[in-house]
């Protein structure tokens, strides 16, 4: 907790290879990017600095942590803190005159053995949790499965391809997102996600708020119900469900999916995943804000003020920039489908 009599204020925290280097960094301190993504795409970290004496072009080691601290936000004096996590340094770029450095980290370097090693085996009665949970423990990593829903398989093959790539694919089949992020891979279902409340309202005519935009599209995105229907080569038995969320028109077109399922249950939450999956980009929005830590991927705002396009929204990617002379956030989001 700060003083709360003293100004509030912005700075960053970071440490290389365990080491705490905020009081070095912050004499050289140019700006600081942090790239937030809610699924498939890595976390990204970018710090710029002025080195005219040469005193970051040494070897700086591998793993970078960093933190956004707002000191003396509360009223009570207290923090917020936004702990970007960890990361792999990717690149390190020097330019000048005069000198200035560039260090570029990601969650998930491309180098990692998850990423780059190309691999062949079969996985055979087994869960996606267990899956996921081997694969992280091969690539010594953590593993968070945040979904209800946990498809068996009898058997699936991986065919030179990395682990990380076979994981994204059996995600998609199921309808689960997967992020990579400070040595852990997390499988979650991005429907409990959105069920969640929201951080913040953004109002129209905030000062806080720099631009905007909405979008709304209908380019493969308005489908009333989904029809999944499936005959068993062997038994000749077909099994069919149709969803239609509550809150349908009815006057769309189906979505008609052809996908192997055991029984109507499984029918029915296929279904509704693919009919998400493509109706969950109708609406969009971005906004540039003054800096806020509590905007991260995966949590929800409210929108108000902005006519058809208010309601509630889910953050996909959220970037964070500090600099000398402030700290702002952008935010990309889509609105969240209530029903399903």
């Amino acid at each position: 907790m700060s003083n709360k009599a003293l100004a509030r204020r912005t700075k960053i925290s970071i440490q290389i290879e365990g080491a705490d280097v905020s009081g070095t960094v912050e004499n050289y301190f140019l700006g600081m990017t942090y790239t937030d993504h809610e699924e498939d795409k890595t976390d990204d970290l970018q710090i710029n600095l002025e080195d005219r004496d040469g005193v970051w072009i040494s070897e700086l080691g591998n793993e970078v942590t960093a933190a956004i601290i707002q000191e003396n936000w509360e009223t009570d004096g207290g923090d917020k803190v936004l702990d970007c996590g960890i990361f792999e340094v990717d690149s390190l770029d020097y330019s000048g005159p005069p000198g200035q450095v560039t260090i570029k980290a990601t969650s998930l370097p491309h180098r990692a053995s998850i990423r780059s090693d190309k691999k062949s085996r079969g996985w055979e009665k087994i869960k996606l949790s267990a899956i996921a949970g081997e694969i992280a423990a091969k690539n010594g990593m953590n593993c968070m499965f945040e979904s209800a829903i946990d498809p068996f398989y009898k058997r699936r093959e991986q065919v030179q391809i990395s682990d990380i790539v076979f994981l994204q694919g059996l995600c998609k089949d199921a309808g689960i997102s997967l992020k990579a992020s400070a040595k852990c891979i997390i499988l979650f279902d991005e429907a409990d996600y959105e069920k969640k409340e929201s951080v913040r309202k953004i109002k129209h005519g905030e000062s806080e708020i720099t631009s905007f935009r909405f979008g709304a599209s209908a380019a493969d995105t308005k489908y009333s119900k989904c029809h999944v229907s499936y005959t068993n080569p062997q038994t000749n038995e077909t099994i069919e469900y149709t969803y239609t969320p509550r809150d349908s028109s009815g006057d769309r077109q189906t979505l008609e999916i052809n996908e192997r399922v055991s029984d109507r249950e499984e029918a029915r939450r296929l279904a509704m995943k693919r009919l998400r999956q493509k109706n969950k980009s109708e609406f969009s929005a971005e906004f540039s804000l003054v800096g806020d830590t509590s905007l991260v991927a995966g949590v929800n705002v409210e929108t108000e003020g902005f006519g058809m396009f208010d309601g509630k929204y889910i953050i996909e990617t959220a970037t964070h920039n500090v600099t000398g002379s402030g700290y702002t956030t952008q935010i990309k989001l889509r609105r969240v489908l209530e029903e399903y």
